[in-house]
C-alpha cells in the first residue's frame, strides 16, 4: 500500500498544490508515491469513508471517469483511499492531505475523450469535516466480527449506538475516513481501535499512530481516542459510559412522529418510541450475553418476529425518594423492543419473554420482569399510584410523630433562648392620656395602683406617689440627691 502525501517534501515532485495537476502522457501510473508507514464488548464499525470509489463522496453523485477533471478543496484536510486504477483529465490537490493507494491502484491520463465517460465534468470531493464521533447514525454494532461482515447488526438505544468504553472500534480495512472526536471529556476510552486492518489495543501504540500524518488527517477534534481500556469482566454486563455525552448524542438525532397512544422513552434513547420495554431483575448468576443469544434463537428467529428490533443492555436506573430525593442508582437489564409500527408486535414479544422468565427465570438468574407497552396506560398510572402512596406515607409519619409528642413519649428539643425584647417603658412614658380619649386600660384591677388613697395606709409607702405619667418613688439609697425613679 502506498501513500501520496501533499506536503512540502512531496511538492518537489509535484506542481504547486494550488495549481492544476495535469498528467500529460498516455497510460502512465504516477511514480511519486512513498511507502506508508472473553468479554461482553460489542464491535462498533464506523460507516462513512473517504474512499475515491464511493460515489456518495462526489458532488455529482458518480465516481470520476477519464474525461472528468477532479478537484479537492484546497483549504480542507483529507485522507483518501484509492482501491483501483482510475483515468482522469486533471486533478487539483488540497493544501494538506494524502492519497492511500491499494496494491495495484493509481491514476493515469486518458488521451482525448473517454468514450464511456461522455463530455466530462468538473467534479468535487465532498467535505467530511462535519462527521462526528457522537452521531449514533454513523455507527453499526454487531456481537461478533462474522456478524459484522455478514451484516447482522444489533439495534441499540442512541447512547449505546456510539462506541462504549469496553467496545472494539473498527474502521474498515480498505478504507480511510475523517472523524471529529470533540466530546465533553478530554479522552474517549475504548477497548481497541482497528485502522486499515491494523488493531491497536495499547494506549501508547495508538497514541503514536494519532501523532502520525495519517492519524492527524483521520482523527481531529478536542478529544483524543484512547485504546487499551479493559473489557467488561462482569457477566451481568457493564454500563456503557456515554451518559456524560447524552446531550451531544441527542443533538445529532431527529425524532419522527409517532402513531401509538402512549409512547415510551427508554433510558439512553433520545426519542420516544412505539413498542415495549422489558425490565429484567437479576441475580449474580445472570449472564447477559447468554440471555441475549437465548432471546435471539428462541424468539427473534421466529417468522412473526422477523421485523423486530431488540436492544438489550445493563442500565443504572436512578432511585429517588417520593420521586424527588436522589438515593443513588440500581442496575437492571433494559430490553427495548420496536416493530416499526404501533407496538402491538413488540408487546406480544414482551409478553412471550415474561412467560419465559416465569418458567425458566430461576435457572437463568432472573428474579422478575416488568413490562411497559405503548398501547396501555399502565406506565403512567403506576407513576401516579406511586406518588400518591408516597404522600400517604409522609402524612402517616407526621401524624405518628405528633401523637408521640402529645403523649410525652417523644419530647421536643428545647428552643434556644431568644434575645430579650426591648422595654416598652419608653413608649409608655411618652404616651399622652388625652390622646387615648379616656382612662388608661390597665388590664386588671390592682388594689394598690387603682386606689391611690390606700398607699397612705401601708407603712413605708409615704415616698410613693402617682401621677398621670406614671408611678414615682424615692430610693432611700440615693435620697441625698433626691433621685426619682419613674415606672
Amino acid at each position: 500500500m502506498f501513500v501520496t502525501r501533499f506536503e512540502s517534501k512531496v511538492k518537489n515532485f509535484l506542481l504547486s498544490p494550488a495549481q492544476t495537476f495535469k498528467m500529460l502522457k498516455m497510460p502512465q501510473v504516477l511514480l511519486i508515491f512513498c511507502l506508508a508507514g472473553a468479554t461482553h464488548a460489542l464491535y462498533k464499525q464506523w460507516i462513512p469513508d473517504t474512499n475515491y470509489e464511493n460515489k456518495t463522496n462526489w458532488d455529482k453523485g458518480d465516481v470520476p471517469c477519464g474525461s472528468d477533471r477532479v478537484q479537492f478543496s484546497s483549504q480542507r484536510k483529507v485522507s483518501v483511499f484509492v482501491e483501483t486504477t482510475h483515468a482522469v483529465q486533471e486533478m487539483i490537490l488540497p493544501m494538506d492531505g494524502e492519497i492511500i493507494l491499494n496494491s495495484g491502484a493509481g491514476f493515469y491520463v486518458f488521451s482525448g475523450q473517454d468514450p464511456g465517460c461522455g463530455a466530462g465534468v468538473r467534479t468535487k470531493f465532498k467535505d467530511s469535516e462535519s462527521l462526528h464521533w457522537y452521531n449514533p447514525a454513523l455507527w453499526q454494532a454487531a456481537a461478533t466480527l462474522n456478524d459484522l461482515q455478514d451484516g447482522h447488526f444489533l439495534f441499540s438505544v442512541h447512547e449505546e449506538s456510539v462506541p462504549c468504553q469496553q467496545d472494539d472500534v473498527i474502521f474498515k480495512a480498505l478504507s480511510s475516513f475523517r472523524v471529529d472526536t470533540t466530546s465533553s471529556q478530554t479522552t474517549i476510552p475504548v477497548k481497541s481501535v482497528s485502522v486499515l486492518g491494523k488493531v491497536f489495543d495499547s494506549r501508547l501504540e495508538f497514541s503514536e499512530y494519532l501523532s502520525s500524518g495519517s492519524g492527524q488527517l483521520q482523527f481531529h477534534g478536542s478529544s483524543s481516542v484512547t485504546a487499551g481500556n479493559p473489557g467488561c469482566g462482569d457477566p451481568t454486563g457493564c454500563d456503557c459510559g456515554n451518559s456524560v455525552n447524552y446531550e451531544r448524542i441527542c443533538s445529532a438525532v431527529t425524532c419522527g412522529s409517532l402513531s401509538c397512544k402512549k409512547p415510551l422513552l427508554a433510558m439512553g434513547h433520545c426519542c420516544e418510541v412505539c413498542g415495549a420495554i422489558v425490565t429484567i431483575h437479576y441475580t449474580d448468576g445472570f449472564n447477559l450475553q447468554n440471555y441475549r443469544e437465548r432471546i435471539r434463537h428462541l424468539f427473534l428467529s421466529l417468522p412473526q418476529y422477523k421485523s423486530i428490533q431488540l436492544g438489550m443492555s445493563k442500565v443504572l436506573k436512578p432511585e429517588r425518594l417520593m420521586g424527588i430525593i436522589p438515593l443513588g442508582s440500581s442496575p437492571e437489564i433494559q430490553v427495548v423492543i420496536l416493530d416499526g409500527e404501533t407496538g402491538k408486535l413488540s408487546e406480544a414479544l414482551a409478553r412471550d419473554m415474561t412467560k419465559d422468565v416465569k418458567s425458566h427465570g430461576s435457572i437463568l438468574g432472573i428474579t422478575g420482569a416488568d413490562i411497559q407497552t405503548a398501547s396501555e396506560p399502565g406506565n403512567s398510572a403506576g407513576t401516579v399510584v406511586g406518588a400518591v402512596f408516597g404522600v400517604l406515607i409522609m402524612i402517616t409519619l407526621i401524624v405518628i410523630v405528633v401523637v408521640l409528642i402529645h403523649k410525652g413519649v417523644v419530647q421536643m428539643p428545647s428552643m434556644p433562648s431568644m434575645p430579650s425584647m426591648p422595654s416598652l417603658s419608653r413608649f409608655r412614658r411618652s404616651t399622652n392620656v388625652s390622646d387615648l380619649n379616656g382612662e388608661i386600660d390597665r388590664g386588671f384591677d390592682n388594689p394598690i395602683f387603682d386606689k391611690p388613697d390606700m398607699l397612705n395606709n401601708i407603712p413605708g409607702t409615704d415616698s410613693i406617689f402617682m401621677t398621670q405619667t406614671g408611678v414615682h418613688f424615692v430610693n432611700p439609697a440615693y435620697d441625698e440627691n433626691e433621685t426619682d425613679f419613674t415606672v
